[in-house]
């Protein structure tokens, strides 16, 4: 309802403003996606999480590019960018009115974590997990590569710990590939 309302008063300031003769009238965008409730940044500027309408005017100078990116945890980014490729091109003629994203999901990776004793308390990067045995599932990441500090812990034995870095692929092409599964063999104390 809330979007009806304002996609009904963009309609509004759009007709106003074209019947009073201000030039070009505004181009309002309806930015959708699959899934919904995605952060939408316009030029790099946060304006609103889809399902949204936005208003999109033309920018000042020649070859004006319009840059939208949406963002959603546990899927990865996507963009869409138009560039004026003639002189005095309108927003209009550039960006569609509907612009939807299909976001992919980032991939998963499960560990079985066991121990011996089992039953140790299992925790990665400070965060408890369960105990063994136990199963860990995380998700790939965009970005700079990353550290998994597994540590276990149980009563009457000494810590262990096990840490895996992620790495971006090499030039031989050499990729970082999760375990299946990670073992702790806990020394009494």
């Amino acid at each position: 309802m809330a979007n009806r309302m304002r996609w009904l008063a963009m309609a509004v300031l759009a007709a106003v403003l074209n019947l009073s003769g201000c030039g070009q009238a505004p181009h309002i965008v309806h930015i959708s996606s699959e899934p919904s409730g995605a952060m939408v940044f316009y030029n790099d500027r946060v304006i609103g999480e889809t399902p949204m309408d936005t208003l999109i005017e033309d920018r000042a100078g020649d070859y004006s590019v319009y840059s939208f990116r949406v963002v959603k945890e546990d899927y990865l980014p996507a963009r869409r960018v138009f560039k004026e490729q003639l002189y005095h091109q309108t927003v209009a003629e550039l960006i569609p009115p509907d612009l939807h994203f299909v976001l992919e999901e980032r991939k998963k990776y499960s560990i079985r974590i066991t121990s011996e004793p089992s039953g140790a308390l299992i925790s990665l990067n400070g965060e408890v997990l369960g105990e063994t045995p136990v199963v860990a599932t995380l998700r790939e990441r965009v970005g700079n590569p990353r550290i998994f500090d597994f540590v276990a812990v149980k009563e009457g034995y000494a810590m262990g710990r096990q840490e895996l870095r992620e790495f971006l692929p090499k030039a031989d092409g050499t990729v970082f590939v999760f375990p299946e599964t990670l073992h702790f063999a806990l020394q009494p104390q």
